[in-house]
């Protein structure tokens, strides 16, 4: 792990660093511990890149046939002159030993990768020549076009444990090789413009558009639909929903908000729910009264019987029920009314 203590415990005793808050401050960059392989060349130059290449899903992934894993070749913070535009925040780095572009007209892909470990929020930066992805555990979390500005390459990450990110670039030629930095967040804050609940560089990694909440028209927002694991950008693919954790879904649940761990019915409904809905206090039915509280208790009593027999509810839950019912003002008349509250 790379950390700023390390640096700054080197010159200072060791107990007085480590009580100091620069240990939350975890850094991983792009140097001679990365792993790279050799690259993989197309076979010829792709004269319509960097539409045809620079897209959010590479053409070619993590799964490709990489070969030779190697220590990469690391060039220090202005080896590029990309690098100052951006604040040269990493080492640049290479699969071979010079910057000079291989392949066909200069094309090639390259693939890089560091073990990693963090808890909580943070932030990734990346720059390749010509363009580059950053995934961790094989999901994207980062994307570089070939049109890159200093404010299209960070995004927010979180981690919750060990992981491996790995580092793919496209390079169309001149200079090659990229570079990357995954901090600790301690401030940056990431703009949701739509308040979808995705920040807008998610927006770019979800290709959904950062001005319009619900990019599909389906009626779920954007950040629901990735939450979900629903498209985004397909109206008919809509999340699958147990707003209650019933497991009942939320189109075929006949009971919202059933309490948490309580056991359900085929139609998502608790026992103390079906009680309920068997007895309303207002009375049997639509615009009809409980003749008393008597007739109020006999009803919740012989629901609860129901649902202990259907091994929804406990006895002791079931005798709990029907004390609360005797309890109630369920079925007793209010004066001039006769309507029971």
């Amino acid at each position: 792990m790379k950390t700023f203590s390390k640096k700054l415990c080197a010159a200072t005793a060791f107990a007085a660093c480590m009580s100091t808050s620069v240990l939350a401050n975890t850094v991983y960059t792009s140097d001679s511990s990365v792993t790279a392989w050799d690259p993989i060349y197309p076979a010829f130059a792709d004269g319509s890149w960097p539409t045809s290449v620079c897209t959010v899903q590479p053409g070619v992934g993590l799964d490709a046939n990489w070969q030779n894993p190697h220590p990469a070749s690391s060039f220090g913070n202005y080896a590029h002159p990309w690098q100052p535009y951006v604040g040269n925040f990493a080492s640049w780095i290479n699969a071979w030993s010079n910057l000079n572009s291989q392949g066909p007209g200069g094309h090639s892909w390259t693939k890089y990768a560091v073990d990693i470990s963090g808890q909580g929020d943070f932030v990734l930066k990346l720059l390749a020549d010509n363009c580059s992805w950053v995934y961790i555990d094989g999901n994207l979390v980062g994307y570089q076009s070939a049109y890159w500005n200093a404010n299209n390459i960070t995004y927010p990450v979180s981690l919750n444990g060990n992981h491996t990110l790995e580092f793919l670039i496209f390079d169309g030629g001149g200079l090659a090789g990229g570079m990357f930095r995954l901090e600790t967040n301690t401030g940056t804050v990431f703009t949701d413009s739509d308040g979808d609940g995705l920040t807008d560089p998610e927006e770019v990694l979800n290709q959904t558009d950062p001005q319009n909440p619900d990019s599909d028209g389906d009626g779920f927002t954007d950040g629901e639909e990735v939450a979900a694991g629903s498209d985004p950008n397909d109206e008919n693919d809509a999340p699958v929903v147990d707003s209650d954790g019933d497991g009942i879904l939320d189109d075929d649940d006949m009971c919202a908000d059933t309490a948490s761990g309580a056991l359900t019915d085929q139609y998502g409904c608790s026992g103390a729910q079906n009680v309920t809905n068997a007895c309303n206090c207002a009375g049997p039915a639509t615009d009809v009264l409980w003749k008393n509280h008597g007739q109020y208790v006999s009803c919740v009593a012989h629901a609860k019987n129901i649902e202990v027999n259907n091994g929804l509810l406990t006895e002791e839950e079931g005798d709990a029920l029907t004390e609360a019912a005797g309890e109630s003002n369920c079925g007793k008349q209010s004066k001039g009314k006769g309507k029971g509250k």
